[in-house]
């Protein structure tokens, strides 16, 4: 009888190296500390044999390197290169980068710029401030934490419970006494973002710092990204964070309009007039 088996498609073999090779870098980008050949064939649950070669082909390439004393592999910093040709190329940073500027000069602090991922988010700009002054700053590259956050909150104000409970597994880390530790605490929290137009972190994230943070969406009325300033708690007092979120979610509206996003109808907060859009 004839052999029915169908033979491997070259196409899918390659797809499947493919998918082993960037769940090997993925792998490696979560433990910077390095893994050895064993560990990463263990994280991404494929045969030891495959991931060796995988290693050494993108070693050869540059986008990963061996400790030759401890044998461990880990990303290089050809990574990093590549992550920033991307996003320079990104036109959000380009059409944020003014009013990012704007909104620095007019509260006096450091203001970031993060963009909304599949799994979080991360931070792809920032302003800092000149002259000395302390600001509170934030790490390009750096994923912000969701829950504890405003910026995570802002790109996140409008998700439903499902989806946070699938990215949020409970009780969350509690960073300080501030932080929320559960679904019900932080859905409540995004429901006070939609309803006043800008998410807040009081000491939630760190004690002594304040931030706040607003969405950009995109043309379905999804948050892309958001905008936010950090600074000390003895600056951004209480008393300042309404004057502050008003100035913040202005510059996301005019930063949403110019990408020609709209504000979804689950948004309630009411649109900034033309003085707070334009300064």
């Amino acid at each position: 009888m004839a052999d029915l088996t169908p033979e491997p498609v070259p196409g899918s073999r390659a797809a499947g190296a493919l998918l082993t090779g960037l769940d090997v870098l993925e792998a490696l980008a979560r433990r910077p500390e390095g893994l050895g050949v064993t560990a990463v064939a263990r994280e991404v649950n494929a045969d030891k044999g495959n991931v060796h070669r995988l290693l050494r082909v993108l070693e050869e390439r540059g986008y990963v390197e061996q400790d030759p004393a401890t044998k461990l592999f880990r990303v290089s910093t050809r990574i990093i290169s590549l992550a920033g040709q991307v996003l320079r190329g990104v036109d959000l940073v380009g059409t944020a980068g003014p009013i990012m500027r704007e909104l620095s000069a007019a509260t006096g602090e450091a203001v970031h710029l993060a963009r909304r991922t599949r799994g979080g988010g991360v931070y792809v700009a920032q302003e800092r401030q000149a002259g000395g002054r302390i600001t509170v700053e934030t790490e390009i590259g750096a994923q912000p934490v969701i829950y504890a956050s405003s910026t995570g909150k802002a790109l996140y104000c409008t998700a439903t419970e499902e989806e946070l409970s699938a990215l949020l597994p409970e009780p969350f880390t509690a960073y300080t006494m501030r932080t929320h530790t559960g679904i019900a605490g932080l859905m409540a929290d995004l429901d006070q973002v939609c309803r006043r137009g800008y998410a807040i972190d009081d000491e939630e994230l760190n004690l002594d710092v304040r931030c706040v943070a607003a969405p950009i969406f995109n043309l379905h009325g999804v948050p892309l990204a958001s905008i936010g300033i950090s600074g000390p708690a003895s600056r951004v007092t209480l008393a300042r964070i309404g004057e502050l979120g008003h100035l913040v979610s202005a510059a996301a509206y005019r930063i949403t309009q110019q990408m020609g996003g709209r504000v979804p109808a689950k948004f309630d907060a009411h649109p900034p007039t033309p003085t707070e859009i334009h300064g």
